[in-house]
């Protein structure tokens, strides 16, 4: 059975505004293609897999733990911001400086949304926190205007460190963890 559709979502040639489809063909025909695609879905699956395994496996990166970052009581270090934890989840929200709200980042502002409780995460040692690429007194407003209680951050003085060989001015999680010194797994990608 040919994939014969060529414009799915969208008009068909010569109709109206009806998606096209895929052809119709009997039980069996359908069942000997679900199955061969099985294979390839398995096949893609596995080798998901053993790509992960390998960024599992990946060196860490030590991090400078005395990086600024501006908070509620002016500056503090990165390794502050792990309020004692092992683990930092750090969530770099983007920022467009002397833009009003409704011209803030709508994915960030979504994904943040989105975090309404962090005991779970607490229990488990872990810290999650908002690094604003943004000024901390400009970005702490929007939080407080969006009602977030997340603990929230400013890191533009140190993007250029803790954003190496990622791109500033797009959003990113990272994870840090600490071990003796401060390191970021590699998990996520540059």
């Amino acid at each position: 059975m040919k994939d014969e559709s060529t414009n799915l979502g969208g008009p068909a040639a010569n109709a109206t505004n009806a998606p096209s489809l895929p052809a119709v063909a009997d039980r069996a025909t359908f069942q000997t293609e679900l199955d061969r695609l099985r294979l390839r879905e398995k096949a893609h699956t596995r080798e998901g897999d053993a790509i992960a395994a390998a960024r599992r496996r990946l060196p860490m990166v030590e991090v400078d733990s005395n990086l600024e970052l501006i908070g509620p009581h002016g500056s503090l270090t990165l390794l502050d911001a792990f309020e004692g934890r092992r683990q930092l989840i750090a969530y770099y929200f983007m920022w467009h400086t002397g833009h009003p709200a409704a011209e803030q980042c709508e994915g960030c502002t979504w994904v943040t949304s989105q975090v309404a409780e962090l005991s779970y995460l607490h229990s488990r040692d872990i810290t999650l926190a908002v690094l604003c690429q943004g000024p901390y007194g400009e970005s702490i407003r929007y939080r407080d205007f969006m009602g977030w209680d997340l603990p929230w951050y400013s890191a533009r003085a140190s993007l250029d460190t803790l954003l190496v060989g990622r791109e500033i001015g797009l959003f990113h999680l990272v994870c840090y963890v600490r071990d003796g010194r401060l390191t970021r797994p590699s998990v996520g990608g540059p």
